[in-house]
């Protein structure tokens, strides 16, 4: 009878147990960024969210999570259409920027089975490392409207957090020597946009050595006509130009060219590999310019010095009678050039006028141009 007693408490206890382990879930929820948290401003970052359910026994159902990350002011989420790392079944309920709610509509989650959710956020701020959460609610089963949480759900891995940190767009210095034919002088250039900037009583000419604004373009290796990065710069009188590229374009080859106002524009030989700084000499060899052959890219300015020919005034690539027509016009205008305008001024003297005929007629007979990919 005794031993009767002991087998029907154990076959009750046991039944308890069977009733109590039915329908336990487990949710938890991990988050995780990219680059370990850390984004520059204006670049993407990921935010990979884990969502899953260790049991032990049953199913968490669609429509019954509902996953909310939030984080800090510094980043902000991409829109909707640009969150293309939702899985299939799950949705996002609300996006404000600073948070984003998200629910498995028609995803159930079977036990110790998972998902990943991959959002993206863009760096908006410099701020040091800054906390940010994800939590797990419940939705209604039905609807994704709220609702109560899972029979079994242990609430201490309902939240994880983690961190982000916005730095500075880093950069890539681009250190350029280059010379200009028609402003220079015998031993640099002459500071044409200072002087001209002078000339017209300017009270801000900016710096005795600046020649002109010059732009430096990188083009793609493989399509040179893709111009992947641009900026402009100011050549100083010893030829040299500094610019600087997003930290994106470091590691990466393109080919460099320069551009300006009255000259011929100006490829380097081959592409070359960005690196945070990167110094390029053009003038130090007609090998450091891109040819096709035919003629030289670059102007012979001194035993061992070369620059870009001048005298592509309308910048049709050509140096030829079209750009004669505008020079003919400002010297029957005796045009002084006033508050910084060097295009037709080619030697850079502050007017245009017969002194700057003769470097544009040796060109145009020859029949200079742009040679480039």
């Amino acid at each position: 009878m005794k031993q009767l007693k002991l087998i029907m408490l154990f076959c009750i206890g046991a039944t308890f147990i069977a009733s109590k382990s039915n329908g336990q879930a487990n949710p938890f929820i991990n988050v995780l960024p990219s680059n370990s948290g850390i984004v520059a401003v204006g670049d993407t970052i990921n935010i990979v969210v884990t969502v899953g359910n260790t049991g032990p026994v049953s199913t968490i159902a669609q429509a019954k999570l509902r996953p909310i990350i939030q984080i800090p002011t510094s980043v902000t989420f991409l829109s909707n259409s640009q969150q293309t790392g939702i899985p299939t079944g799950w949705s996002i309920l609300t996006n404000t920027g600073a948070q984003i709610r998200l629910c498995n509509s028609t995803d159930p989650i079977a036990k110790n089975t998972s998902r990943t959710i991959t959002l993206k956020a863009i760096g908006v701020t410099i701020a040091s490392a800054q906390t940010f959460a994800g939590n797990i609610n419940f939705g209604n089963g039905t609807t994704c409207a709220a609702g109560t949480s899972v029979a079994g759900d242990l609430t201490t891995d309902n939240s994880a957090l983690s961190t982000i940190q916005v730095i500075a767009q880093p950069t890539s210095n681009v250190n350029v020597t280059a010379f200009i034919q028609g402003y220079w002088n015998g031993t640099a250039m002459v500071a044409a946009r200072y002087d001209n900037l002078m000339s017209a009583g300017s009270t801000t000419p900016g710096n005795a050595t600046d020649v002109d604004s010059v732009t430096v373009e990188l083009h793609n290796a493989s399509t040179p006509s893709t111009v992947s990065y641009t900026k402009k710069g100011m050549l100083q009188t010893n030829g040299s130009l500094s610019v600087s590229f997003p930290g994106a374009a470091v590691g990466n080859s393109y080919y460099i060219v320069l551009k300006h106002q009255n000259a011929l524009q100006l490829w380097s030989a081959n592409p070359v590999t960005i690196a945070s700084t990167t110094t390029y000499d053009f003038s130090s060899a007609l090998t450091q310019a891109y040819t096709d052959g035919s003629t030289d890219p670059m102007a012979l300015l001194a035993t061992g010095v070369y620059g870009m020919y001048s005298g592509d005034i309308n910048q049709d690539e050509y140096i030829d009678g079209s750009d004669y027509s505008v020079y003919e016009i400002d010297v029957d205008n005796s045009t002084n050039l006033g508050l910084y305008n060097l295009a037709s001024d080619l030697n850079g003297d502050t007017y245009v006028d017969g002194s700057d005929y003769p470097l544009f007629d040796i060109n145009s007979a020859n029949s200079v141009y742009s040679q480039h990919p």
